[in-house]
């Protein structure tokens, strides 16, 4: 995956604008105090690990997806604000996008198409 290229992804038959948090500020301050558009997400890329993320600050339940090359290992979806998840699996990104315009939980195992 090469990051200035990502502009958007396909989950199931949508197309999601990707939000690119490429740097450390980005990565750390994520969705807090943002407010994204149903059709956005934002797409985190990391080394390989199990990801402890929280929705510290944020307005607005997330649907969450965890990558490992590109295939989805572990979803979560409907987090709250104010919560913390920690991923049970290995993964080298992560999607989030505002909680309930798509099935994730559909989407384990199947590779995602970034373009």
């Amino acid at each position: 995956m090469t990051n200035k290229k990502i502009k958007k992804v396909k989950l199931d038959d949508k197309e999601y604008k990707i939000i690119l948090a490429d740097n450390f500020l980005k990565r750390a301050f994520g969705l807090m105090f943002k407010d994204i558009k149903d059709n956005e997400a934002m797409l985190f890329l990391y080394k390989n690990r199990k990801l402890h993320i929280h929705t510290f600050f944020m307005k607005y339940p997330i649907d969450v997806i965890f990558l490992k090359d590109n295939r989805v290992v572990e979803v979560v979806k409907n987090l709250k604000p104010w919560r913390t998840y920690k991923c049970k699996n290995y993964s080298n990104a992560m999607l989030e996008m505002k909680s309930g315009n798509i099935d994730v939980e559909k989407l384990i195992g199947k590779k995602l198409e970034f373009f």
